[in-house]
């Protein structure tokens, strides 16, 4: 059976993980991994007509169920696959379970996860470490748009930013109960946030750093 390591690579709005993630692929894959990338599940539903504004109660508590649901599922099924690999195996999810609990109320949380038979520390379990990189809304203004996901609701404007930000401390304070959560942020160039993001993934993996992201 494959050595099989499961990280959650999650951020606020445009933090830049489309990037991250082929970045961390074609790194990882050099190095002699199979990698495994988990799709983001709320886009999914998102692109299939669920809208987390609805103010229909409704329609948003079996959206966000769903999504639950289906992250389960997914992850599940691409560790099965790891396991059958001969390399040593990474799963990254785009996004992981505990992202969910940011976008409801502590009642609807608990409420959701006892109906999918499950807890916020068993989710949190699932995962080897979580890597956060901070949205561009906060210390990186200047590149925050909305180009990269037609999906994405927080708009590049003054009120777009405040709440992309506040959704980003929601994020982050979800996974802050995980032991191995690191936040990767905004104080250099967008290529040393990547190379964090590697760096990050290759402790985890017992790697030593790229001398080329050193820096």
């Amino acid at each position: 059976m494959a050595d099989v390591r499961k990280i959650v690579l999650t951020g606020g709005p445009c933090a830049g993980k489309t990037t991250a993630l082929v970045r961390v692929s074609e790194h990882f894959t050099s190095l002699g991994y199979k990698v495994f990338a988990v799709p983001e599940v709320p886009t999914l539903y998102s692109q299939g007509g669920w809208n987390y504004l609805t103010t229909n109660r409704k329609f948003y508590y079996e959206g966000e169920r769903a999504i639950l649901a289906t992250q389960l599922v997914l992850e599940d099924w691409f560790v099965r696959l790891a396991e059958t690999c001969t390399l040593p195996t990474l799963v990254v999810c785009d996004r992981g379970t505990l992202d969910i609990s940011a976008y409801m109320t502590p009642e609807m949380w608990a409420d959701i996860t006892a109906r999918e038979h499950t807890t916020t520390e068993q989710l949190c379990s699932r995962y080897d470490a979580v890597v956060h990189m901070v949205s561009a809304a906060d210390g990186a203004e200047q590149y925050y748009n909305t180009a990269t996901n037609a999906n994405r609701y927080e708009k590049a404007d003054e009120e777009g930013l405040r709440t992309a930000r506040e959704l980003d401390k929601k994020i982050i304070k979800a996974w802050t109960i995980h032991p191995h959560l690191r936040i990767v942020d905004n104080h250099n160039d967008f290529e040393y946030k990547l190379s964090r993001v590697i760096n990050e993934i290759a402790n985890v993996l017992g790697l030593p750093k790229n001398d080329e992201l050193k820096n």
